[in-house]
């Protein structure tokens, strides 16, 4: 199901980091360029013409999506040979994270019609997650290793909310700041969980959901900018994304866990995906909007291209373990993708 994203980003904000800064992050990002790491194709199911690999854990186990024109949409679990998670008969599977006991989480549905947030066990065995009363859809995106799934709830209409459910399937609300009506929710770890929460005539805004029940918002680049945040790791540290004033430009960075940035990736048109919990991350540099370099950042913010595989010209990666390991997907256009994983 695709989400709806309701954030209006037209609208008079601060100055106060002026035209330098702004200027600085569009500037054309400085990397390094040591020799790229191996990048291995991770193949996909019979009869899937589209790959991409979207989370890892510390075993080295990944779980991604498989597509075909015209065809429903299916899990996939790349440990050793590329294997099917199934849900109910009929419905689509998607599979958007894997903890370090193998349990995944994702959702089953039907495009436009129905999505129910469901956890997969390595057994092939899955259990289907309640939604929210007066909330017809709802998306598992994170799993942290106590199980609990993290997500979003939709009422099919112009409201998302913050969910989680414990391991017994219970449903809690995570609140959001005063004023804002929407949240999307993007990883998990350690009962961290991250996102970002928008409403109509506000910008979106970076926050992070703690695990006694609190919810910190994220330091941004300007007042009243434009943030995101993309992934967590269980010391609480955040990447994502954050604008200068008026939405002039974007950078990747870093928060602590007291919630400032400590780090900012590159000088500009860089995207954070994943961190792990050394405080290494991965996403990619967008140089064009047909060209993406697939990227690494030590926890000083140095930035490494972990190449193309095969001369494709966009690449993302988008989660790596506490080993190092890191996948993603490679694609151009509307050429298939393909799931990779960088060692």
């Amino acid at each position: 199901m695709a989400t709806l994203d309701l954030r209006t980003l037209g609208v008079s904000m601060s100055r106060r980091l002026g035209f330098a800064l702004s200027a600085a992050l569009l500037a054309t990002v400085v990397v390094t360029t040591p020799a790229h790491a191996a990048a291995t194709d991770l193949g996909g199911l019979e009869g899937g013409t589209w790959h991409s690999a979207q989370a890892i854990n510390d075993a080295g186990v990944a779980v991604g999506r498989s597509r075909a024109s015209g065809k429903p949409e299916r899990g996939v679990k790349y440990d050793g040979a590329p294997t099917e998670v199934a849900g109910p008969a009929g419905l689509n599977t998607r599979l958007t994270s894997i903890n370090n006991n193998g349990v995944m989480a994702g959702s089953a549905f039907e495009p436009w019609v129905s999505s129910t947030a469901t956890r997969f066990y390595p057994d092939g065995t899955y259990q289907l997650l309640d939604s929210y009363p007066g909330y017809a859809f709802a998306s598992g995106q994170a799993i942290d290793d106590s199980g609990t799934v993290y997500g979003t709830v939709f009422d099919g209409n112009s409201s998302q909310l913050p969910v989680k459910w414990d391991g017994t399937g219970a449903l809690t609300l995570l609140p959001m700041p005063d004023g804002m009506t929407s949240a999307v929710l993007t990883g998990a770890s350690n009962g961290y969980a991250v996102g970002y929460v928008y409403a109509l005539g506000r910008e979106s805004t970076a926050v992070r959901w703690n695990p006694d029940g609190t919810f910190t918002r994220l330091a941004g680049l300007a007042d009243r900018a434009t943030s995101y945040a993309r992934a967590v790791n269980r010391h609480g540290e955040v990447v994502g994304e954050a604008f200068t004033a008026n939405n002039q430009a974007v950078s990747g960075v870093r928060w602590d866990v007291d919630g400032k940035i400590v780090t900012m990736y590159g000088h500009g048109n860089t995207h954070p995906r994943g961190i792990n919990d050394h405080g290494v991350a991965v996403g990619f540099t967008t140089v064009t909007t047909s060209d993406n370099i697939p990227m690494r950042w030590d926890t000083s913010g140095n930035g490494t291209d972990l190449g193309r595989p095969n001369g494709a010209r966009k690449a993302e990666a988008v989660s790596i373990n506490n080993n190092g390991v890191i996948v993603g997907y490679t694609g151009e256009g509307t050429a298939p993708l393909t799931a990779v994983k960088w060692s």
